[in-house]
């Protein structure tokens, strides 16, 4: 019987051994040695592969997945986030350098560096009036925020009862500043239906609650720049 079990082992032992060796990663500069979990004749699970470079971390098809460290001959690394192989969604990079070594933290897409934050900006409440909103960054010289206000009927002609008589423009009843500053707020009246605010001198991350009448939004800004804010309401 004790024989019996330890051939069994042995056996098991043999048949782990074999599908180790049989466990292929996909990326050429990976290929060489492999220890970790397979699947299908691939790396896939917790795995750790040496090859021309070397990964720890998580696999999916022979390919890095998940999170993971991989290291160049070089000495440079990133640690972070894969997805078939490139790096994708949240990580930092090391930069061996001759005289100080660099380090970058943020978010990658396709492989290459996009930017500190995920997002350029973050919408985090909007109530249901608000039926439009769009934020974009001009340039990186000014550090302010235009924003233009506009309504479906904002400005109309009220009808016969009344003849030449206009239903108000959506107006910026107040603002809540609850990250970052800014110097001062202009407003310009010569949008025609619109209305148009300036925030000057803004310090990023900057989050602000706009209120206009009963309707209000939460916006965050992360990145630095001239902001053009448009927003538009279903009344």
């Amino acid at each position: 019987m004790c024989k019996k079990i330890v051939l069994i082992y042995v056996l098991t032992l043999l048949l782990i051994n074999g599908r180790a060796q049989d466990c292929k990663v996909a990326m050429d500069s990976l290929k060489g040695k492999y220890e970790g979990q397979c699947k299908n004749g691939k790396a896939e699970g917790i795995g750790k592969a040496e090859g021309t470079d070397a990964y720890e971390g998580e696999f999916k098809a022979g390919l890095p997945e998940g999170n993971g460290k991989y290291t160049w001959k070089n000495g440079n690394w990133y640690d972070g986030h894969w997805y078939k192989g490139k790096r994708e969604g949240e990580g930092k990079m090391l930069y061996k350098l001759a005289d100080q070594d660099s380090l970058v933290n943020g978010f990658w897409k396709r492989d290459a560096y996009a930017g500190k934050y995920e997002k350029s900006y973050l919408v985090h409440y909007k109530t249901i009036h608000v039926t439009h909103l769009s934020a974009t960054v001009q340039n990186k010289l000014l550090n302010q925020i235009d924003i233009v206000l506009d309504s479906e009927t904002g400005h109309s002609p009220v009808g016969a009862a009344n003849p030449g008589a206009l239903t108000p423009k959506p107006e910026l009843t107040d603002m809540t500043v609850t990250e970052g500053t800014y110097l001062r707020r202009t407003q310009n009246d010569n949008y025609g239906k619109k209305i148009g605010y300036t925030l000057e001198e803004v310090t990023f991350p900057f989050r602000v609650i706009f209120t206009v009448g009963n309707d209000s939004i939460d916006l965050e800004f992360f990145e630095a720049g001239r902001w053009n804010v448009e927003i538009r309401l279903a009344y």
